[in-house]
């Protein structure tokens, strides 16, 4: 069988689906955004790629500034496609904030015109690096506001846990197509470059932030980028499709912990420069 065989990209599709981890459970707390021209949720952006099929499937991301989206890695690069078929990279990718299911999305859609990944996960298959950045040619036209972001130490990370719950909506593939949705929980545990939850996401979440309120009405920072669970049950993410059991108790998904270097890296992106730990994929 060839690479040209059209039953090859759907198979690559699944593939990289099941790759893309997430659990529900013990139950599906998640409930739909009803309003995503709000702050926080109109930083929040639908990022839709074609890694070279035609056709565009679901990731998350968001606006950390009016032209740059903070995404996880494995939404520009594909590990699974590289290591099937040479070619990992989206040749495509379509930015929408604040969607919510509407033929019209509030702010409008850009295609983007450059991505990065982490050269670690790239070039190291590193998931404690599963970090992109997208670019798109210019602000959204009626969007005001983006999502700051907080590189907290361990000591505040440890309040959070005690006193705060994250949060992270996304547009997940498992309910109605391009509708947000949202679900928070404590963090469970800490690690040097991770942080870990049971907040309930399922494939598409990928990407999403992983924020925390500060108190007061529409304040929030960003601490962390949602990319990953445990290893999906043998019929695929857990809690995830019809007939897959939700997750057992005590399993957690995985978020990228926000750190000064990850912070500054975005920073030097969006003054127009490549810092040297990002690839710049569409050049691969």
């Amino acid at each position: 069988m060839s690479f040209s065989d059209p039953t090859i990209p759907l198979a690559l599709d699944r593939l990289a689906d099941r790759a893309d981890y997430a659990i529900v459970g013990p139950s599906d707390g998640r409930t739909r955004v009803l309003n995503a021209k709000m702050r926080p949720y109109a930083a929040i952006c639908h990022v839709q790629r074609d890694f070279g099929d035609g056709r565009l499937s679901g990731c998350s991301g968001f606006l950390v500034a009016p032209t740059i989206v903070l995404t996880a890695g494995h939404c520009v690069f594909s590990q699974p496609r590289y290591l099937l078929t040479g070619h990992g990279t989206a040749r495509r990718i379509r930015i929408t904030p604040g969607r919510n299911g509407e033929a019209r999305p509030p702010f409008g859609s850009q295609w983007a015109v450059r991505w990065y990944a982490h050269r670690r996960f790239v070039d190291q298959r590193d998931v404690m690096y599963d970090v992109g950045i997208i670019v798109v040619p210019r602000p959204f036209s009626g969007l005001s506001g983006v999502l700051p972001l907080a590189a907290l130490d361990d000591a505040a990370l440890q309040v959070v846990r005690a006193r705060r719950v994250l949060h992270i909506a996304g547009f997940p593939s498992d309910k109605p197509r391009e509708t947000m949705w949202e679900h928070s929980e404590r963090l469970d545990r800490i690690g040097p470059r991770a942080l870990y939850y049971s907040v309930d996401t399922c494939p598409g979440h990928s990407g999403s932030p992983v924020w925390v309120w500060r108190g007061r009405a529409e304040q929030v920072d960003a601490i962390g980028i949602h990319v990953a669970g445990p290893t999906p049950h043998e019929r695929g993410p857990w809690g995830c499709r019809p007939g897959v059991p939700v997750a057992p108790e005590g399993a957690v998904n995985r978020g990228i912990r926000l750190t000064r270097d990850l912070i500054a890296m975005s920073r030097e992106v969006r003054n127009g420069g490549t810092p040297p730990n990002l690839v710049e994929l569409q050049r691969r």
